[in-house]
């Protein structure tokens, strides 16, 4: 069905403010939930709120918890999340890395203690609006092998890169060959994956998202995801104070504690480039563009430039019948 945008924002803040959460950090958790809905990315979207009202059930999530600065460097910084909302915390860290730009050029903000964040692009975009260069980075639970490996220790570990240009450039990406956000919609609402993104329990090829679930989802492109995956679950976790590998719990599996944790550094361009470094960077993604096509392609997209533009004229959101009643019930 189709829900005015609006008015899935109001209810889905109504809902974290059923379960004890103060009404800015709803209203911020909220946006982020239907912009990824807004985006075309539902794994990302209001499906994800029963499971953090779940992650507030369950004592994983502090609506009175306090975000502190715990190491200070001048344009680096370490925060601790006081185990609020993720998106509370990963605003507060984003907003960190940007102040810090703007006195030393560069900021770099880790966070642990925190929750799951929503969509990682949510945030490198915000700040790409704002004239930053802005990497961001997450580690999740267990999901993947590492390439050779047949066991999950590797997280899907979500990499996103924005650049203030026009058209806009936010590439978001796991590093597994599927978000597992995506097998969780298709588990949810039915239907199936491909064949070769995925091995159940038994370290066999499924199309199968329930069974995916269960069992291991592959790196993209062999060793080189892998390889991605190891540097951010290092990066993401291990630099700021979070777990790493077998010991992430809480991303998924909700009644867990949340051990993961996040890194963002922005970038000021005029530091590095001077003036007109966007221009220059705009001027060549729109070469791009203009390259020859492929057979059977009718455009070359950049990364999130159809997601960026279908959420900036998006009045309503697609969201599943069964979904929104038990969203609107969570305001109970």
């Amino acid at each position: 069905m189709e829900v005015d945008r609006s008015r899935a924002k109001r209810v889905a803040s109504e809902a974290f403010q059923a379960h004890g959460i103060a009404p800015a950090d709803s209203d911020l958790a909220a946006d982020v939930l239907v912009t990824a809905d807004a985006m075309g990315k539902g794994s990302h979207g209001l499906l994800r709120l029963p499971r953090y009202v779940r992650g507030i059930e369950h004592g994983n999530v502090d609506p009175e918890g306090k975000i502190e600065v715990v190491r200070d460097s001048g344009a680096a910084a370490t925060l601790d999340g006081g185990s609020k909302l993720g998106a509370t915390v990963a605003t507060r860290a984003i907003a960190e890395a940007m102040d810090r730009a703007d006195e030393y050029g560069v900021g770099v903000v880790g966070a642990h203690s925190s929750n799951h964040l929503g969509m990682l692009g949510y945030y490198t975009n915000q700040a790409r609006h704002d004239g930053y260069v802005a990497i961001g980075m997450t580690n999740t639970e267990p999901a993947m092998p590492p390439y050779g490996g047949s066991e999950p220790i590797l997280g899907t570990n979500p990499i996103a890169i924005g650049l203030p240009t026009h058209p806009p450039f936010n590439l978001d990406m796991s590093t597994s060959s599927i978000a597992r956000g995506k097998i969780l919609e298709k588990s949810e609402q039915g239907g199936s994956i491909s064949e070769e993104i995925a091995l159940d329990s038994q370290g066999e090829p499924t199309t199968d998202p329930e069974a995916a679930l269960e069992g291991t989802i592959l790196p993209f492109g062999g060793p080189k995801g892998s390889g991605l995956a190891i540097a951010v679950e290092i990066l993401a976790g291990g630099l700021v104070g979070a777990a790493m590998g077998r010991e992430v719990t809480g991303t998924y599996h909700t009644e867990d504690p949340c051990t993961k944790g996040d890194l963002f550094a922005i970038i000021d361009p005029d530091a590095l480039a001077g003036k007109g470094f966007a221009d220059r960077a705009s001027e060549y993604l729109h070469s791009l563009k203009r390259e020859p096509l492929a057979s059977g392609f009718d455009e070359i997209r950049l990364p999130g430039e159809r997601s960026v533009k279908r959420e900036r004229n998006a009045e309503t959101i697609s969201i599943d019948d069964d979904l929104w009643e038990e969203v609107q019930s969570l305001t109970e």
